[in-house]
């Protein structure tokens, strides 16, 4: 008599934030406009603004192989949107999100206005503000959502945020380093951690 096994595998995806975070009372009105559908996960960077309790999504996604200047290959859970205006991490070349190919499982095409000279694999492209004049980051991350939260339809989308949380960085949306301090801390809040398991 012979034993055969067979694989099977299914669709799923990791918990970002290892056991239970500290989660600030109330919820947080969501700054920015998601298409219905969106999908906001736990774990997720949001900056938080404690005046008007609202809550910045970071879109930040790291560029891959096999993209262009004008249409990136950028990783999952980027949250970037047609209309916004990104900018390369670390310099202030940037341009505005003309359409978001989310169809690969693996990446999204992010279609730009025009070519962001240099981008490369291993770069950034980041969420910006140019009113200013120059591009600089919209929002910095100092806290987490601590919950999975789907834009509905009709919907005043608001988020729990963790103010304290240990966060797998492997299961959660790619960022760059600078974002931490001292390779574990988020830089604006110290009871953030960014943890390998």
């Amino acid at each position: 008599m012979s034993i055969s096994f067979k694989e099977k595998t299914f669709s799923g995806r990791r918990n970002a934030i290892w056991r239970e975070p500290k989660v600030l009372p109330g919820g947080f009105a969501v700054a920015q406009t998601f298409a219905a559908g969106t999908l906001l996960k736990r774990g997720t960077l949001v900056s938080v603004d404690m005046t008007t309790l609202k809550a910045g999504i970071v879109k930040v996604g790291k560029v891959l192989t096999g993209g262009t200047t004008t249409a990136p290959r950028v990783s999952k859970d980027n949250y970037l949107a047609p209309g916004d205006t990104v900018m390369k991490v670390g310099d202030t070349a940037n341009a505005i999100v003309t359409a978001v190919d989310r169809s690969n499982e693996n990446y999204d095409v992010v279609t730009l206005s025009a070519a962001i000279t240099g981008l490369a694999a291993d770069d950034y492209l980041q969420e910006a503000d140019t009113s200013g004049g120059n591009a600089v980051a919209k929002y910095m991350p100092n806290a987490v959502i601590a919950a999975d939260r789907i834009i509905l339809e009709s919907d005043l989308p608001t988020v729990d945020v963790a103010w304290q949380a240990l966060v797998i960085r492997a299961a959660a949306q790619t960022f760059p380093d600078n974002f931490l301090s001292g390779s574990i801390a988020l830089t604006n809040n110290h009871n953030i951690l960014f943890i390998n398991q």
